[in-house]
């Protein structure tokens, strides 16, 4: 946009010298040809030339008028959207008056010609276009030669005008016509540098933008790859996490119910059968889990509310283990979406199996409560806790599971053991607060326990 500028304002610098170059050669050659006939030297000037002068008074108006009109032609062919073949209609037009005002002015300037061509270069910048207005131009420029031309058209040049003066008078005019020609071809020179340096710029700018590409492009490729890897780790995760769950769950609750067996064996033969019921039925829903996992299907059947698989599941693990598990929960009153759900649910399945396989609780508290838009599950057990705790596997993945909600986890030991989840939900109407959503509360990933196994 810069160089545009530029160029455009050497090509008004240049229009305005030669509209002075076009008033300095016709008004000289007007006011020498009143001053001959007025001094009454017309004879000897007679002698001096081959031809008789054509009405030498009205060269200046006539030069001026032509070159103003060039002008106009040049700035219709500079406005955008116009038609071809009106384009090309102007540009003939303005061929023309080049050519009649070169005539009128004698043949003795064609520097006009440098001005045409130099517009005519700075509206086409197709490269055949201007390569043709090149060839037609310099053409022109050959054959504007005063020899050549006054030999089909008699006229008198420039040159023989001054011999109406003295030597120092006649070479002041030359000089200063010769120092005007120099300077328009200075100008004419200095655009067309402009213009190679822009289109050098724009090649070398052409060359930098596909090397970008080409390194955009490669870094894209590079990001499609890494980006399949990660979704296929993602997902061998997903599912390890998945079959983790049910069956760690499943086994939990039916190990816990056959040492029940174990023990009533002995005493109860009929409390064994219907204990061994129910483990048959938990076997049963433990492996419809695994073949969801598998399928990467949720955890909960489609059918059920979370709020009825969670019910669901505590009913299994009580009947199962024999444990006595207290629910709080605000489930019913909370839209989640499926991995919301999902994440929930796990948490209290993974909860209660480390509750039970690790801690040998007998008695499980589940509170799922709002906190402003925060919703937050607390798990506490009166099991034995932790000493030394090292988390595993299952911790690590329900760790995983609610970072990926933008919430955090957190697991403590005291009187039992404690997790304590925080998600951040995704509410369906923002002008939904929930239930409590005045409340600031404390943070509820942290527990109101002392010693933190984490």
């Amino acid at each position: 946009m810069y160089e545009k500028k530029v160029q455009r304002m050497l090509l008004d610098m240049m229009s305005a010298l030669n509209l002075v170059i076009v008033l300095f050669l016709s008004m000289t050659i007007s006011i020498t040809a009143e001053r001959i006939a007025k001094s009454g030297q017309a004879r000897a000037f007679f002698d001096q030339i081959d031809v008789v002068p054509n009405s030498p008074r009205t060269v200046p108006l006539t030069s001026v008028a032509l070159f103003l009109l060039l002008l106009g032609i040049m700035a219709l062919v500079r406005r955008k959207k116009l038609p071809i073949m009106r384009q090309r209609i102007l540009v003939s037009a303005a061929l023309l008056l080049l050519i009649s005002l070169m005539i009128a002015l004698r043949m003795s300037y064609t520097g006009v010609v440098l001005l045409v061509a130099a517009e005519l270069l700075l509206v086409f910048e197709s490269r055949q276009t201007q390569t043709i207005f090149i060839g037609i131009m310099t053409v022109l420029f050959l054959c504007s030669d005063y020899d050549l031309v006054s030999l089909p058209l008699p006229m008198i040049s420039f040159q023989e005008y001054l011999f109406y003066y003295n030597t120092n008078t006649a070479n002041l005019l030359l000089s200063t016509k010769n120092v005007l020609v120099s300077i328009n071809m200075l100008l004419f020179i200095t655009i067309i540098v402009q213009m190679s340096l822009q289109r050098s710029a724009e090649h070398e700018k052409v060359i930098r933008l596909n090397q970008e590409l080409y390194e955009a492009n490669q870094r894209i490729m590079e990001y499609a790859i890494e980006s399949e890897r990660n979704a296929s780790m993602h997902e061998r995760n997903r599912l390890a996490r998945e079959i983790h769950d049910s069956i760690g769950h499943t086994l939990t609750a039916i190990s816990a119910g056959l040492d029940a067996c174990l023990t009533l064996l002995d005493h109860s033969p009929r409390q064994v059968r219907q204990q061994l019921t129910v483990l048959a039925d938990v076997s049963r829903s433990g492996l419809q889990d695994i073949r969801r996992s598998v399928h990467a299907l949720e955890a909960e059947p489609s059918e059920m509310s979370i709020s009825d698989a969670i019910l669901k599941m505590i009913r299994d693990m009580q009947a199962a283990a024999g444990i006595r598990v207290s629910v709080s929960s605000v489930l019913d009153k909370v839209p989640l979406q499926i991995d919301e759900a999902d994440t929930v649910y796990r948490i209290v399945q993974e909860s209660m199996t480390n509750a039970v396989k690790h801690g040998h609780a007998t008695e499980i508290a589940i509170k799922i409560k709002l906190e402003g838009r925060w919703l937050v599950v607390i798990v506490h057990d009166n099991g034995s806790g932790c000493a030394d705790f090292e988390q595993g596997f299952g911790l690590r993945h329900m760790e995983e599971r609610v970072a990926l909600l933008g919430g955090r986890l957190r697991v403590k030991s005291f009187r039992g053991f404690t997790v304590a989840a925080r998600l951040n939900i995704r509410w369906r109407d923002e002008n939904d607060q929930g239930i409590d959503s005045g409340r600031s509360g404390a943070d509820p990933a942290e527990p109101a326990n002392r010693t933190e196994c984490m």
